[in-house]
C-alpha cells in the first residue's frame, strides 16, 4: 500500500511505479505531488531523494486531512491555489475534476481553482 494515497492498486499511469525502501512504499507521482515534500539533490538518498523522515511527517500531516473528493482522510496533496486548503488523493484527482500538472513544479489544482483553456 503507497504511503501516501494508501492504494495497494493504483493506475501507473496516473500515480507512478511504486517504490519500496526503508520500509517505505510509494508511488512516484504520490511523492512528487505531496505538498512540502522536497526532493535532496542526491536521489540515491531515501526514497527518490525524499528522506524517510519526511515522508513520515508528510503522513502525520495528511492524516489530518480530507479528500474532497472520496471524504478519507490522508490527502497528501493540496490545491496550490493560495489561501486554498482543498485536499485530495492522487487517484481520486481525476474523477474529482481536480487538475495535476506532470511537470516541475508538480502543481495541482482542486476542481475550483483549475486553469482552464479558451477553445478557439
Amino acid at each position: 500500500v503507497c504511503v501516501l494515497c494508501r492504494r495497494a492498486e493504483a493506475d501507473p499511469d496516473i500515480c507512478g511505479e511504486k517504490r519500496e525502501r526503508f520500509g517505505l512504499s510509494a508511488h512516484v507521482f504520490c511523492l512528487f505531488f505531496a505538498n512540502h515534500l522536497f526532493q535532496q539533490r542526491n536521489k540515491k538518498v531515501g526514497l527518490l531523494g525524499f528522506l524517510p523522515k519526511d515522508i513520515q511527517r508528510k503522513i502525520d500531516w495528511a492524516a489530518q486531512k480530507r479528500c474532497c473528493v472520496c471524504g478519507e482522510s490522508g490527502a497528501a496533496i493540496t490545491c496550490c491555489e493560495e489561501d486554498c486548503d482543498q485536499s485530495f488523493h492522487l487517484p481520486c484527482a481525476k474523477e474529482g475534476g481536480c487538475i495535476t500538472q506532470y511537470i516541475p513544479p508538480y502543481r495541482s489544482f482542486c476542481p475550483e481553482h483549475r486553469p482552464e483553456q479558451a477553445v478557439e
